[in-house]
């Protein structure tokens, strides 16, 4: 059997997966390849306000500052192409995350009174836990099954990673987890309860309630080509229960049958003549919620522009809706949780050096007043080769005092421990060296 190995760029959810290098031919129509990400960095955290406790260390007081070495992320995947008949494949994906700082299952805390025995990173790493996922390709189009991002990624850009599409919103080389605005302020909302006055106890919300959705069909369209310069791809997904298994709400008692719920996502981007544009919409009802409960149905859609100037600027907007039906209590009276966040950034890249500014905000939950928060962040970035990146990031995070947007995986053990509480403040900074391979 003759092997090479090659690189695939590691997008989520693409099924025409790009390659920089050889396929791996393991039959005359199977091709495998094996590629992955290491993102690590060595980060200081800091809540301003300090109060903030370590949910794990209940008998302790806060975490006000701390530095560690904290995992971005870090995956490796192998997908595989076989060919059916000309311009037809079956097509395999599987994506495992590691933590580099961390040993998955380890007791990640020392021994003392009230200390848990151990943490396992479950959340944060895991075999087969990322976009994973089998299905056909054609010439017109792909379809696949499985596990797949919806939504929560849109608009964040890589240019290395896909090539082919390139997305309006944040583009950093390298990127801190907990920092990422397109995870802290886009993809995070607020419910929870009103007094008469207006006074805002917040919940949060984290679009889908998770990264990668389950029970996925997922159709991908080809890339049609408007004109020369021109690039266009649209995607829709549906899943009958998102966050688990199908049959996990019974509407009767015997469990013969299971009650509603559906996610619906619809994607469509296009590059072309410096131009980048990308707009996605997703309506999620959840399975077991009646229509009169609190928190019914997600209806969330986002939409993003930039422009990248021929002298290595670029200057983009996005603009985020989620709408969470009956998620807001207002003395006893449900109505919906309405929240609209904004997000500008700004890139400018020279050799083998950039710079990024991006600065982000969520504004009030349903008009309740102080239930906003703004984010920014600065990031410098080298590329010492074309798929490795070394930087600085630095990231500043501000709740109103009635709300509890918090940095993407934070209170985590392997991701640290300062998860903030409503109305705190948050910086981070970090050196950060991403390799993909």
């Amino acid at each position: 059997m003759n092997i090479r190995f090659a690189v695939v760029a590691a997008a989520s959810a693409v099924v025409a997966l790009p390659s920089w290098g050889q396929g791996i031919p393991v039959t005359g129509a199977t091709n495998i390849t094996i590629s992955g990400l290491l993102s690590v960095g060595v980060k200081n955290s800091v809540i301003s306000q300090g109060s903030a406790a370590d949910a794990a260390w209940a008998p302790r007081s806060a975490m006000p500052s701390e530095t560690h070495v904290d995992d971005n992320t870090s995956r490796l995947i192998i997908a595989s192409t076989s060919k059916i008949t000309e311009g037809w494949n079956v097509i395999f994906r599987l994506e495992s995350r590691f933590t580099p700082n961390v040993r998955p299952g380890a007791a990640l805390l020392p021994a003392g009174p009230g200390a848990p025995t151990g943490l396992a990173v479950n959340d944060a790493t895991g075999f087969a836990d990322g976009d994973t996922w089998g299905g056909v390709s054609s010439p017109y189009g792909s379809i696949v099954v499985g596990k797949s991002t919806l939504y929560y990624t849109d608009t964040i850009s890589a240019g290395y990673l896909a090539p082919t599409l390139e997305a309006p919103g944040e583009s950093y080389r390298i990127w801190d987890a907990n920092g990422l605005a397109s995870f802290n302020i886009l993809s995070t909302y607020m419910t929870g309860s009103a007094t008469a006055a207006g006074v805002f106890t917040p919940t949060k919300q984290n679009i889908l309630g998770n990264t990668r959705s389950s029970n996925v069909v997922r159709y991908d369209s080809i890339l049609f080509k408007p004109d020369a310069a021109s690039l266009l791809q649209f995607s829709l997904a549906f899943s009958k229960n998102a966050a688990g298994a199908q049959n996990m709400w019974k509407s009767v008692a015997d469990g013969s049958t299971y009650e509603g719920g559906s996610t619906i996502y619809g994607k469509v981007a296009y590059n072309g003549h410096g131009f980048s544009a990308s707009g996605s919409y997703l309506d999620q009802k959840f399975q077991g919620v009646l229509t009169t409960a609190p928190n019914t149905e997600l209806k969330a859609m986002r939409l993003g522009g930039s422009y990248k100037f021929g002298f290595g600027l670029k200057v983009g907007a996005v603009y985020d809706n989620a709408n969470m039906v009956n998620g807001l209590n207002t003395v006893g009276v449900l109505s919906d949780a309405k929240r609209t966040s904004f997000e500008i950034p700004i890139s400018y890249a020279f050799g083998d050096h950039a710079v990024y500014a991006t600065y982000s905000v969520a504004g009030k939950t349903s008009s309740l007043d102080a239930s906003g928060a703004k984010q920014m962040n600065f990031v410098y970035d080298y590329a010492m080769t074309k798929r490795a990146f070394v930087g600085f990031y630095y990231t500043t995070l501000k709740n109103d005092a009635h709300a509890y947007y918090q940095p993407f995986l934070t209170g985590f053990s392997p991701f640290g421990g300062s998860a903030i509480a409503t109305g705190e403040s948050w910086r981070q900074a970090g050196i950060i060296l991403n390799y993909w391979f």
